[in-house]
Formats: C-alpha cells, sequence, structure tokens
C-alpha cells in the first residue's frame, strides 16, 4: 500500500512538472512582445492589456490542455496565468484569461460533467473579485503576489475536494497541488522580474551604442541610420551641419575640459532650439548635425539663423574663467537638391565650407548657382 502511495506520488509530482515546465517555456517566448514595455500595470493602454491578457489566457490554454487528471479533478498551473494577468493589466487581461481558462476546460470536459467547469467559474470569479478588492491595499510587490496566489489555492481546495472520491486521495492531490502552484508562482514573478531587467539591459546598451558619450546627443552611427532610413522610404528633409568658430583657439585658452564645456552648453541650446521631431547629433569634433524631417530648405536655414543668434548670446561659463561668447558657421542643404541622404549632406558640407570661407558666423543654405 505504501508503495503504491509512493508510486502514485511520484506519477503527480512527475505530470506537474511537466506542467510547470510548459508554464516556463511559454513564458519565455510569449512575453517576449512586451520587452519594449516600461511596465505593465492598469493603467497601461487598453490594447496593452488586451494583449497581455491574449498571452497570458493562451498560456492558461496551454496549461489547462496538459492538466493533471485525479479522479474528477483536472489540476494544473491555470491559477499562476491569472493571478499574473490580473495582477499586472488589471481587470481587462484578467479577464480574457479568465474567459480562456473557462474555454479550455470546457473543451476536455467529459459529456454531463458540468462540476469541474462550474467550479471552476467559481473560483477564477471569486479570485478575482477578491484580488480586485486586495489591489487596492496592496504595493504590487512579490508578497503581494504569492498572498494572491495563496487565495487562489484557498479557493481551489473545496473544490479538489468535491472532486476527488475520498479523503485520501485529496490530501495526497492537496500535498502536490499547493507545493506546485507555490512553486510556480514564486518562479513565475521572478521569472518576469529578470526578463524585464534583461530587456532594459539590453535597451539600455543599444542606446549608449546610439549616443554620444559627453554630449548624450546622437552619435555619427545614429545619424547615418537615421538618414539611411530616410533613404528607404524617401522622406523628405532639410539638414544643418553647425560647426563652432575657432574651436582650437577655445581649448588654446581654456584647455580640453572648457572645450568639452562648450560642446555639452552647445548640445543643450541645439536641443532647445530644434524641434521635437527633429535628430541633433554630434559628427565628430567641434561638429554637429541636425535633422529636420518634412522642413523645407528656407525654413531650415531660419532655424539655423535662430541657432546662430542664440548661441552668440550665449554666455559659456567655465571655471574661474570670465564668462565667453563663441561664434556659430552653419551649411544647409535639403533632400530635393540630392539622389540620396549623402549627396545631401556633402551638399550642406559644401554650403559649410562656403559660410567659413566668407567670414564665418553665418548661414548659408546650398544653391548650384
Amino acid at each position: 500500500m505504501e508503495k503504491e502511495c509512493s508510486g502514485l506520488m511520484l506519477i503527480l509530482f512527475n505530470q506537474f512538472l511537466l506542467n510547470f515546465c510548459l508554464l516556463i517555456t511559454s513564458l519565455l517566448f510569449a512575453f517576449l512582445p512586451f520587452r519594449h514595455v516600461e511596465r505593465i500595470s492598469a493603467s497601461s493602454s487598453v490594447r496593452t492589456r488586451v494583449l497581455f491578457g491574449l498571452v497570458a489566457g493562451l498560456i492558461s490554454v496551454l496549461l489547462v490542455l496538459n492538466s493533471v487528471t485525479y479522479d474528477g479533478a483536472k489540476i494544473d498551473l491555470r491559477l499562476v496565468a491569472l493571478v499574473t494577468a490580473f495582477f499586472y493589466g488589471g481587470w481587462i487581461s484578467g479577464g480574457i484569461t479568465f474567459i480562456g481558462i473557462v474555454g479550455a476546460r470546457f473543451s476536455i470536459m467529459t459529456p454531463g460533467a458540468y462540476e469541474g467547469v462550474i467550479l471552476t467559474i467559481l473560483i477564477c470569479v471569486s479570485l478575482l473579485v477578491t484580488a480586485s478588492i486586495y489591489r487596492r491595499f496592496s504595493s504590487r510587490t512579490m508578497k503581494d503576489y504569492l498572498i494572491l496566489i495563496s487565495i487562489g489555492i484557498a479557493y481551489s481546495l473545496p473544490a479538489l475536494y468535491l472532486l476527488t472520491d475520498t479523503y485520501v486521495h485529496f490530501l495526497k492531490i492537496c500535498f502536490v497541488y499547493i507545493i506546485f502552484i507555490l512553486l510556480g508562482g514564486y518562479v513565475t514573478y521572478q521569472f518576469l522580474q529578470e526578463l524585464r531587467k534583461h530587456f532594459q539591459f539590453v535597451q539600455t546598451q543599444q542606446e549608449l551604442a546610439l549616443t554620444d558619450g559627453l554630449t548624450n546627443l546622437a552619435n555619427r552611427r545614429k545619424l547615418d541610420e537615421t538618414l539611411a532610413h530616410y533613404d528607404q522610404h524617401s522622406y523628405a528633409f532639410s539638414v544643418l551641419i553647425v560647426d563652432i568658430d575657432f574651436f582650437k583657439s577655445v581649448n588654446d585658452t581654456y584647455g580640453h575640459d572648457g572645450g568639452d564645456v562648450v560642446l555639452r552648453q552647445l548640445s543643450q541650446l541645439l536641443q532647445h532650439c530644434s524641434p521635437d521631431e527633429a535628430v541633433v547629433g554630434r559628427y565628430g569634433g567641434e561638429e554637429f548635425v541636425v535633422l529636420l524631417p518634412d522642413m523645407p530648405l528656407n525654413e531650415a536655414v531660419r532655424l539655423g539663423e535662430t541657432i546662430r543668434l542664440a548661441c552668440a548670446d550665449q554666455h559659456f561659463v567655465f571655471s574661474t574663467y570670465p564668462a565667453f561668447h563663441v561664434t556659430l558657421s552653419i551649411g544647409a542643404a535639403s533632400s530635393d537638391q540630392g539622389e540620396t541622404s549623402f549627396e545631401v549632406v556633402q551638399k550642406a558640407d559644401q554650403s559649410l565650407y562656403q559660410a567659413k570661407q566668407t567670414g564665418r558666423n553665418k548661414v548659408v543654405g546650398y544653391s548650384e548657382e
């Protein structure tokens, strides 16, 4: 009898382990669409919460279809999917997951055996209502998540008792069920947290690879990628190439630290003066580029003049030195003046050269003449 009991427990344990592996594997692949979402919550967009609910609902369907059958009970980790959906996405995500669970449970129901489906509905509804009340007083920590999992277990145990043949059978399945639900909830929460940290780390590294370390503007790689994107989609744009006049004398007078201060303050000025849709970047050394989508050349020249005047009025301050001024030479060109974005940048560079050759501290728009 003891060997039979041990063998039964081992079978249940192995079946639950398969359900557990299915949960973790599904989480790994199913939540990839949310890797760029900063944080999913009840205040996220409806679209995000619906998508989150569909993903959690799909996972719950897989769990139910691969549930452990014991007497009349169908046992699996569906509660973990339901609590996860509601914990992060609120009623919208939880409701969609609830529909998935009930639909899957109904699909595997034996003819005439409605008890399991009815109990599933009662457990899920009771859990969602209780979770919505508890949510008002929680701080959304792992402790709160596990408390909701525990509440779900407490609601499920009476149903397990009703669906098992004897009290002894109930105790056998109850032990395995509680262990795996708690373990599944704990691992799911930690897994999602680590997955979020990993995606954030990768995103940060990608942003750093496209950011100039001194000015926090776009670097040359980012500018080149943006120009290639403009070419690919035939976007109209204008470009400003901004160069600091006599920057070498700034470095000679104030040192390279003083030159870095000028570059950082100028980068802030460029961002302040440029429209929100503009891409502002450092092209190298004391040269900056401003990409202006859907802006004709005459407006770009006017913007360049605004930048030039703002810089001329700017008081640059470094260490104990008196405030000083720097001026800018700016070249401008637009996408209708070249077949490729590379040609447009070349023509803006030619305009910049002309501005320097004709006295500096001016804006020159490209002209074939």
